[in-house]
């Protein structure tokens, strides 16, 4: 447990860091334009690279096992949810869907 404190105090203090330099070295040096286009895709690059490895383990397995997709709740709830957060653009609206299929179809499953 006492790892775990010292992971996430680094990492925080890290991230704080990142940041603050980012902001103060921001505003006071001058990018050019190719510069400033690659730098706009890495904030959505770092992002669905980390909700991948973040949603990969939680959509496919349980207990570090693969789940059939018939027998898989969560991922057969995420799919028209996605599908809902895409078309409509709604957060609420897409946290209740998932919230409400994720029922449904565990109830159906399970």
């Amino acid at each position: 447990m006492e790892n775990l404190f010292w992971i996430i105090a680094v990492t925080g203090v890290g991230t704080y860091l990142f940041r603050a330099g980012s902001l103060v070295l921001g505003s006071r040096v001058k990018w050019n334009e190719r510069t400033k286009e690659w730098l706009s895709y890495v904030s959505p690059a770092v992002l669905g690279a980390m909700l991948g490895a973040m949603l990969g383990p939680v959509l496919l397995l349980s207990d570090n096992r693969w789940v059939s997709v018939t027998d898989n709740a969560v991922l057969l709830a995420a799919l028209p949810t996605m599908l809902i957060a895409w078309k409509t653009r709604r957060f609420l609206l897409t946290v209740t869907s998932g919230i409400l299929l994720y029922a449904l179809i565990s109830h159906l499953i399970l």
